[in-house]
């Protein structure tokens, strides 16, 4: 992504916005089904405009999914920093931010995008992963009533079924609220023996 370090603000924030809509253009159509004209439509843009931050559809592809990750990781880590919350809300908050504000976003059309995540992007998805789910554990140990033994796989177990949960949720259901409510549920099982 061509981005000057004196980007001013209202050049970050167009560009934001561009990688937002490009994000829900792949999400809707899948990688192979989207031009660049349609990421330049829904942005509000002349596909001129788009070519001037993003070379081609793997780097705007790249840069939106990078975003979606960055941006996922940061509301996170700042609902995990709030000592006001109880652990359950830590992690519906939490577990909101990384699967729930995804819901409804993706169409059956956009199975491509997996496949192309691993080929531009690496492993960078799987380094996200498992850097939040890295930080989901902390918080549960860090919560833990029972420090006995065991208590490290307890809470890897919890936060496995959690992003599983999140993760299917996240494909399989229509609206966010449902997803708040059975995320609600699953944690309150999760945590009941904790």
């Amino acid at each position: 992504m061509r981005q000057p370090e004196n980007m001013s603000g209202k050049e970050s924030a167009r560009q934001a916005h561009v990688l937002e809509a490009a994000l829900a253009v792949f999400a809707r159509h899948g990688f192979s089904k989207t031009s660049m004209e349609d990421i330049a439509k829904a942005a509000g843009i002349s596909r001129q405009g788009i070519y001037l931050h993003f070379k081609n559809k793997d780097e705007i592809f790249s840069a939106s999914i990078q975003k979606s990750l960055d941006d996922g990781l940061q509301a996170a880590n700042k609902v995990f920093d709030d000592d006001r919350l109880t652990l359950e809300a830590k992690l519906l908050k939490a577990l909101d931010e990384w699967f729930g504000r995804h819901v409804g976003l993706f169409h059956p059309e956009a199975s491509d995008l997996v496949a192309q995540c691993e080929r531009i992007l690496g492993d960078a998805v799987g380094k996200s992963s498992s850097s939040f789910q890295k930080r989901l554990e902390k918080v549960i140990l860090a919560s833990s009533a029972k420090k006995t033994k065991g208590a490290d796989k307890r809470a890897a177990t919890m936060v496995d079924m959690l992003c599983a949960c999140g993760l299917t949720w996240k494909h399989s259901l229509s609206s966010r609220q449902e997803f708040l409510e059975r995320m609600r549920d699953a944690i309150h099982l999760c945590c009941r023996d904790l």
